[in-house]
């Protein structure tokens, strides 16, 4: 009992020790919440505004501002193309135009981008023949694509437009070219064109092959069709949100 009580004794006196140790750093951690403490808090002052009018206002450019400006507006003027539709396409330098000349004007929207630098748009196409007479009424439907690298130096849009085509009498080119001398009021509308832009404006000009045909026969028995060379200017703009169709029918 004796050897126990002498072995206990150093631990006895090491806690003592560390009591007193432990009393000794107690007023140095009490000062240190009491610095904590009194510290002031911390604030976080919000930055002030910056008037608008101190703001630089980036230009508005002819292919970054389609939700603002999706519609359009264009006149044209062209003449008539004596050879087929196919040659036009392959070789446009080589052929030739008739004095039959044609004039018109377009009105369209884009209605919503289809990804990969395509959009898709509606418009309304009229058209009267100079000589031979004869209002045409089109509806074209337009896939556009204007994903170029260099499109914000040369606004560039390749573009192809189908419709239904109506025009008011058959004139006599259109009986000669439609292959069955007969022809039609009703006939589908093929136009592909290529459209340049002004840097920084709503404008920019085409050119455009304005085919009306039957495909291939499928419409009246017409297996042929006229078309146009025409060229045109285009203005870009839009009509703001107080249209009550453009929040029900689509966002752009």
């Amino acid at each position: 009992m004796l050897t126990l009580a002498l072995m206990a004794a150093p631990t006895l006196a090491q806690q003592t020790g560390n009591l007193s140790q432990a009393r000794t750093a107690e007023p140095t951690r009490h000062a240190t919440a009491t610095l904590i403490a009194e510290a002031p808090p911390l604030t976080y002052r919000a930055p002030t505004s910056i008037p608008t009018t101190q703001i630089a206002q980036a230009p508005v450019r002819f292919n970054t501002a389609p939700a603002d400006k999706p519609w359009h507006a264009d006149v044209w003027y062209g003449a008539l193309n004596p050879g087929d539709f196919t040659e036009s396409i392959i070789d446009p330098a080589s052929t030739t135009i008739e004095d039959e000349q044609i004039v018109g004007f377009t009105v369209g929207r884009k209605l919503f981008d289809l990804g990969y630098g395509f959009s898709f748009g509606l418009g309304v196409l009229g058209a009267h023949r100079i000589d031979e007479g004869g209002f045409e009424l089109g509806m074209p439907m337009t896939v556009t694509f204007d994903g170029f690298p260099w499109r914000e130096r040369l606004p560039t849009k390749l573009a192809i437009a189908v419709g239904p085509s109506f025009i008011s009498k058959i004139t006599p080119t259109e009986k000669r070219k439609a292959d069955n001398n007969q022809g039609s009021k009703v006939l589908n509308m093929f136009s592909p064109e290529i459209e340049v832009g002004v840097p920084d404006t709503d404008w920019s000009g085409f050119f455009r092959l304005h085919h009306r045909s039957g495909i291939f026969g499928l419409i009246d028995g017409v297996s042929g069709g006229s078309t146009y060379f025409t060229f045109g200017v285009r203005h870009r703009f839009g009509l703001g949100d107080e249209l009550p169709w453009k929040l029900s029918l689509i966002h752009i």
